[in-house]
């Protein structure tokens, strides 16, 4: 089969045959609630009400808190320039510079007949993707006036389930609404159902090409959802709660805080 990039990095992650492969960078201490990266090797850590962003190398760069809307559920970096910050308790989300200063005013989605909102993404076209647990659909709102112009419709009604997702991306074209019981349901950019990845349990991935990467049972593991071939690699913290992987990074989530390791 064909070795995709994604492969070929984690390939370059392994230490374990000849030391001296990765080295450990950076460690940043502290209580931290989720991490996630860029595709310029940019960690950003959430930290209840907090984000903050480091450099590839764990220096600090910037940080941004709002907390009257409380605690940040999830922060969407597939767009190092426009980072989208979602607040689930108020069904609204912020959109940032790459400075992490708001690019505007918080989008209270209530606003628009959408308060149950509980999952939101940004969209290849500058718009979002917002997940109506009231309805069990996705919908794609245009950036301009945030009107909804496009559906999944109940997806519930589509797979003859109940659907309780917990994470929702957009890349390369299909969009990932990730289901724990279920696995990772897969959409086209106009909102039509395309197939279910049979990967259960997850609550964060990270899509690459025809691949997806994920942490699971003290491993890193790649799924190719066009070839079904998967594959494995152990990290260096069996402590790990959560892994990230970008170009020549591997970054480390656990008790005391994250690490960074350099790939070489």
């Amino acid at each position: 089969m064909p070795i995709c990039f994604l492969r070929l990095l984690i390939a370059s992650l392994m230490w374990t045959a000849t030391p001296g492969e990765t080295t450990l960078l950076k460690h940043i201490d502290g209580k931290i609630n989720s991490i996630t990266s860029d595709q310029l090797q940019n960690l950003y850590l959430i930290k209840n009400d907090v984000l903050e962003k480091y450099d590839a190398n764990g220096k600090f760069l910037f940080s941004f808190s709002l907390s009257t809307l409380g605690p940040i559920d999830f922060v969407d970096a597939g767009d190092p320039m426009k980072p989208l910050v979602f607040y689930k308790t108020f069904a609204s989300f912020m959109i940032l510079d790459n400075t992490l200063t708001p690019s505007g005013d918080p989008v209270a989605l209530e606003q628009y007949g959408l308060e149950q909102v509980n999952l939101a993404c940004t969209s290849y076209d500058k718009g979002y993707w917002c997940y109506n647990p009231a309805n069990m659909e996705l919908l794609h709102l245009n950036a301009e006036d945030l009107v909804q112009n496009k559906t999944t419709g109940n997806i519930s009604q589509v797979l003859g389930l109940a659907i309780h997702p917990n994470y929702l991306t957009e890349q390369n074209n299909r969009v990932f609404l990730n289901d724990p019981d279920l696995g990772i349901l897969v959409f086209d950019i106009y909102g039509a159902y395309y197939k279910t990845i049979p990967i259960k349990a997850l609550s964060r991935f990270q899509i690459s090409g025809d691949e997806v990467i994920y942490y699971a049972n003290k491993m890193i593991r790649t799924y190719n959802f066009k070839t079904l071939m998967d594959g494995s690699l152990s990290v260096p913290d069996t402590t790990a709660s959560a892994v990230r992987v970008e170009k020549g990074r591997l970054f480390i989530l656990n008790e005391k805080g994250v690490d960074i390791y350099s790939a070489k």
